[in-house]
Formats: C-alpha cells, structure tokens, sequence
C-alpha cells in the first residue's frame, strides 16, 4: 500500500492516478478507513479536480466499498482524460514503462496517409506488435497532431518516427507492400528484418512503393470475404504485424 507521503510527494497528475489506483485496490480490499478519507482530501485538495467534481467523489466516498469505490476510480480518470488500462506496464510513478515492450526488427513506411485518427491507431498497433520504426512520407498526416496522439494513446511517444521519402530509405532493406493483389498474408515469407509500405486510405500505395517493394520482397494481400472491398488501413496493418510477428515468434 502506497503511503501518503508518497502520494503527496508525486506530481499532480500522477498524484491523482494513483490516489485513484488506491480506491481501486480497496474496492476488493480491507483498507483503513482513515487512510483512504485522507486520500480523498489529496484527491479533492488538488487544482486538476473542480468543487463540482468534489461534490460527486464525496457523494461516491458515502457509498463505501463496492460501486462508490471503484466509481471514485473511473472519475478521476476521466479527469485526467485517461482510461483504465490495468494491463499496461507502468513505472513506480505511475507512468506507462515503454522500456517493457519488445522491438523487433520490423519497421513501417506511411506512405500519404491523410487522416490523423489512422496514422495515431497505427502507432497504437504497431507498440502492441514489437514494430521498431515508422517513417512517414511527406505529407503523411503527423503523428504530433492532437487526434493522432490521443487515439495512439501516446504510443506515439514510444516508437521512434521521422519524415522521409522512400528513396532516402538504404537499399538494403527488404521491402514489402501491405497491398491488394499479392501474395496471400497466409503464404507470405517474412523476413526477420525489413519494412513494410502502407498505402493512403483512397489511393493506396504509389507508383514508387509499389516499385520498391516489388524489386525486393513483393506485395503481400489480406483476403477478405465480405461484400466490402476493404478495411480500415488501421484494422489491415494490426492483422499484418500480428501475422509478422507470429511468423518469427510464435505465440504460445
């Protein structure tokens, strides 16, 4: 159990996380009752919570264990803005351990995609599936932009990233298309390092991907089998880095 000391020595947003983290646990824990009144005053005492949010966490506090407790939780992560992500691996201070994931040799050539929401669900899949590096072709939306952040939930600040055009990329690179018209992902060779060109959402790859890629490793195509001609770029690329993945590191 964290002492108070310590949650009031954290910065506030962290101070608030983890003060949450502790009407979590005592939701299916025995916890001092004094203890957790004095996590709440921190909690109502800090300049990120509102007297009206106050009035609601005191409301919750009165109903005790069970659906009061674990909705002081969820408020106050929907204060910060967050969502609960007890599965994430996070530091003593609360923040997401980026040091956790593994990386692979596996990177990503964004090549024109225009929406942000994409490009920022593209991170989120790539951190899941060990992806090394994404480069983004000028004119790729950025990943600094405020709707590709927050749907990367900031993942965007674990893989490395940078504007470049496909010919700066070195020759020795096995290359690949995520594509229509290829091999099927089922028969795919992938190699244990290389990188894969995702076209735009409208056009798909480029002239000039579709040349790279077919110089060196070929395109390689997700059947479908629905009336629908695609998915979702995002939804593509999180089959492809899982099947990439799988084929180098089986999952047990």
């Amino acid at each position: 159990m964290i002492t108070l000391k310590k949650i009031r020595s954290l910065k506030p947003r962290v101070q608030l996380r983890k003060a949450a983290d502790v009407f979590h646990e005592a939701n299916t824990e025995e916890l001092d009752e004094t203890y957790l009144e004095d996590v709440l005053d921190i909690i109502l005492s800090s300049d990120l919570v509102s007297d009206e949010n106050g009035e609601k966490l005191k409301l919750f506090f009165s109903k005790g264990r069970g659906v009061g407790y674990e909705d002081i939780y969820y408020y106050v992560l929907s204060i910060l803005g967050d969502s609960p992500s007890d599965w994430d691996k996070r530091t003593a201070e609360g923040e997401i351990d980026w040091s956790k994931r593994l990386v692979l040799g596996h990177s990503l050539f964004l090549d024109h995609l225009r929406s942000p929401y994409n490009v920022g669900a593209i991170f989120r899949n790539a951190e899941a599936f060990a992806v090394d590096e994404i480069i983004l072709a000028p004119g790729t939306a950025s990943p600094e932009h405020p709707r590709a952040h927050r749907t990367s939930r900031s993942t965007v600040d674990a893989i490395p990233w940078r504007e470049a055009e496909l010919s700066d990329i070195a020759e020795d690179i096995p290359v690949f298309a995520l594509e229509v018209g290829g091999t099927d992902i089922r028969d795919f060779k992938f190699p244990e390092r290389g990188l894969c060109i995702i076209g735009s959402e409208e056009t798909g790859v480029t002239a000039e991907g579709r040349k790279r890629a077919s110089s060196s490793l070929g395109i390689v195509s997700i059947p479908q089998f629905g009336a629908k001609g695609s998915i979702n770029v995002a939804s593509a690329v999180a089959i492809l880095l899982y099947k990439w993945m799988e084929s180098l590191q089986p999952l047990s």
